[in-house]
């Protein structure tokens, strides 16, 4: 599988404020489809273990959570390569809506959570619920 860690660089503080150019990076996954990565990094919490993060735009409603689970199970073995190279015990994939609106633009996101069990395996714990 193809990593995304290259793509640790791709700083979410690289979002060009006055362009109309795609603050994206087109990312081909094994399928060979193509997601639109808007940032990944590490993050930090006081409490929990440091988690990677990849934020990613989506032609999907958040709303529609079944439909962007089935785009985060395309997204997540390349991605979890990632994470796992950076010895992370969790990781975010955060699914963007594309902003809409004219002088003000707006979107939403959702964000899928997995964490690392202590027998190795993966979990999201989105499905907890």
């Amino acid at each position: 599988m193809k990593p995304f860690w290259p793509l640790l660089c791709f700083s979410i503080l690289n979002l060009s404020a006055c362009s109309s150019a795609p603050s994206y990076r087109p990312v081909p996954l094994p399928n060979g489809k193509i997601i639109r990565v808007l940032a990944m990094a590490p993050m930090h919490f006081s409490s929990g273990p440091d988690a990677l993060m990849l934020r990613y735009q989506t032609d999907i409603k958040v709303s529609d959570t079944a439909a962007l689970r089935k785009e985060v199970n395309e997204i997540w073995p390349s991605f979890q390569t990632d994470v796992e190279k950076g010895n992370f015990r969790a990781a975010i994939v955060s699914a963007n809506e594309i902003p809409s609106g004219i002088i003000i633009k707006e979107g939403h996101s959702y964000n899928f959570v997995f964490k690392k069990a202590d027998d190795g395996s993966w979990k999201c714990t989105n499905d907890e619920n």
